[in-house]
């Protein structure tokens, strides 16, 4: 597994300030005529579905740590209170994190079976789901995640979701390699990341073509939270189509 661009101590404390910030939004936001309102970047579901989903992910990877197969995932009980719920098991992930330390045993989905996992992982779950609600009220331009913390999110879909979800048969392997040049302001060189030769098709190891963007645009675009531009419209479809993440 890839380091991360933070400590684990860090990381665990991005992973507190993104769920507080996702409560206070969402307590907000969220009240009994809001809870129906759709998430356009998820299809299907209500703003009620968005919140509990991420709440019961929290307590997912919170009972992953020192677990030696995938726990069952916790339902909120019919009398709790949504936004409640969610500060409750987004406090029970941390506290767990802290608890543990980097290199506990844990239940993961790839990968080093350390606590580490779940802190970069759910680092990235918030982050992203935090983007789905700001989207669904018209903030999504008030999203902002750190470069070099995109760029990790960037490593994490290419090194372990895409492989995983062809190894599940959830997805094709691409017909070949794309590659990502992530840009930099300042006019820093682009770092350039390649997705994994999966599969062994005729064409698994030839070039694809090129997505070019900032770390932000790329995480999104991969993550399905908007276009993926910088690239053919062609390739942008054929990486949509593909399901490089779940």
């Amino acid at each position: 597994m890839t380091e991360m661009p933070l400590a684990f101590a860090d990381a665990v404390d991005k992973v507190e300030s993104l769920t507080r910030v996702f409560a206070e939004v969402a307590e907000e936001v969220v009240d009994e005529a809001r809870l129906g309102q759709p998430v356009p970047t998820c299809t299907g579901w209500r703003i009620g579905d968005l919140v509990d989903h991420l709440a019961t992910i929290h307590r997912w990877a919170a009972d992953a740590l020192g677990a030696e197969h995938a726990p069952p995932r916790a339902e909120r009980p019919a009398d709790a209170d949504l936004v409640r719920w969610y500060r409750t098991s987004a406090e029970r992930l941390v506290d767990a994190l802290r608890a543990a330390g980097p290199d506990a045993p844990a239940w993961t989905l790839w990968g080093d079976r350390v606590a580490g996992f779940w802190a970069r992982r759910q680092l990235h779950e918030t982050a992203v789901h935090l983007f789905d609600l700001l989207n669904a009220f018209r903030y999504g331009d008030q999203w902002h995640l750190d470069a070099d913390l995109a760029l990790d999110g960037i490593r994490e879909i290419l090194e372990g979701f895409y492989p995983r979800q062809v190894r599940l048969g959830r997805s094709s392997a691409l017909p070949g390699v794309v590659r990502f040049e992530v840009t930099h302001d300042g006019g820093d060189a682009p770092t350039v990341l390649e997705s994994p030769a999966v599969g062994d098709g005729p064409h698994a190891g030839s070039a694809l073509g090129t997505v070019t963007g900032t770390a932000a645009d790329v995480y999104l675009g991969l993550w399905g939270r908007q276009p993926l531009r910088g690239c053919s419209q062609e390739l942008a479809e054929t990486l949509r189509a593909a399901k490089l993440t779940p």
